[in-house]
């Protein structure tokens, strides 16, 4: 029960990056803003989850990982609330801003839970992995879900929708979540940063630079270049981001028996071929051009993200837990964002968008060889 609260902790705050791009268009519409009141209810709540997140893993260790795990849905909770009744888009995103730092809260904390829970290297492994495949699972939820909301009940209820989930899961949570000993009480550690710790986080960095960033531009060929509709867009999509959510506890599982370095390497090498598939899209091309990218970089997250988390909070000692997970999302997050903007500016400034993906392919392969380099150097 523990590990599924945590599981809803995780998968909550990754729902809220995607579930609300397909309210943006009502959200312009009834509270009379533009496209740079749309931006900043995304980006809003992406800045204060990517820009707090270390801060908050360090504190964890500091206060006890229970304290913020609880603050994390009670701050989540509150927020969605005042997202849902904002009458103005300055409420909304000053509300957004709230929600994402109950995100921070929760990302790291819930991680660290995982980490004081599970002692046993193998059996944390394969937590990790269903706690990666929920977070995987909420991405595809988030335009599908999105699309029934807003279709059904309006805009309001992307957000809404949060709060019978809180009300369940913050008193379990009360109730589950273990009492831990903070870091004045325990016996210090000697931090040593070794290079497994600083690998892991660069090859997680460059996994979300290429994945994130291919996401967007799959996203765009979607709805611009072939003229999808949002919610068909994001069926079309379940390609990719399903074997996230499929694999996650598989990648666990391998993990906890022959370490990270295998399923990284998998990942990483289906990711080099997906990538390569965008070479095959041209003009004239439908959508089924891009499955086989999707496919590839599916699966390829699907065998690295729990692998690759691993592999960092492993590389330090469990009382840093926090901070060792606070690292690894935020180069997860910050580095992602980076692949976005990278990604964006490439298609948006090619002579073509299909010569944008050609260039694209070469760049992504390439990133994820350069990250095949550094696991096989640094990761065991």
């Amino acid at each position: 029960m523990l590990l599924a609260l945590l599981c809803i902790g995780i998968f909550l705050v990754q729902l809220d990056v995607t579930v609300v791009n397909v309210a943006l268009p009502t959200i312009r519409v009834d509270l009379a803003t533009g496209l740079a009141g749309q931006q900043w209810v995304v980006a809003a709540y992406m800045i204060a989850l990517a820009g707090l997140l270390l801060l908050f893993g360090v504190l964890g260790d500091r206060i006890g990982h229970r304290r913020v795990v609880l603050a994390g849905l009670a701050v989540f909770g509150g927020a969605s609330l005042a997202c849902g009744v904002a009458p103005n888009i300055e409420l909304l995103v000053a509300a957004r801003v709230v929600q994402g730092v109950g995100a921070a809260l929760l990302l790291p904390g819930t991680l660290a839970v995982i980490t004081d829970l599970y002692a046993d290297k193998a059996a944390r492994a394969r937590a990790v992995g269903i706690w990666s495949g929920a977070g995987a699972l909420a991405l595809p939820s988030g335009p599908l879900l999105g699309g029934a909301l807003v279709s059904g009940l309006g805009w309001r209820a992307v957000f809404l929708i949060n709060l019978p989930i809180i009300a369940i899961a913050l008193p379990v949570a009360w109730r589950l979540v273990p009492h831990q000993q903070t870091k004045q009480e325990r016996t210090k550690t000697r931090l040593r940063i070794g290079p497994d710790f600083i690998g892991a986080n660069l090859v997680a960095g460059l996994m979300n630079f290429v994945g994130l960033g291919t996401v967007l531009v799959l996203t765009l060929y979607l709805q611009e270049h072939l003229s999808q509709k949002a919610f068909r867009a994001g069926l079309e999509l379940i390609p990719l981001f399903l074997p996230l959510a499929v694999l996650g506890p598989i990648s666990g599982r391998i993990t906890a028996r022959y370490g990270p370095r295998l399923p990284m390497t998998i990942g990483l090498v289906l990711g080099v071929i997906g990538s390569a598939f965008l070479l095959g899209v041209h003009d004239t091309s439908r959508y089924a051009a891009v499955v086989p990218v999707q496919l590839g970089l599916g699966l390829g997250m699907g065998f690295l993200t729990a692998a690759v988390v691993h592999a960092s909070i492993a590389a330090l000692p469990q009382d840093r837990a926090g901070l060792a997970s606070g690292v690894n999302n935020t180069s997860r997050q910050a580095v992602g964002a980076l692949g976005i903007g990278v990604y964006g500016a490439v298609v948006g400034h090619a002579p073509s968008f299909v010569t944008g993906l050609h260039t694209l392919a070469w760049l992504g392969g390439g990133l994820w060889a350069v990250a095949l380099g550094i696991t096989w150097l640094t990761v065991e």
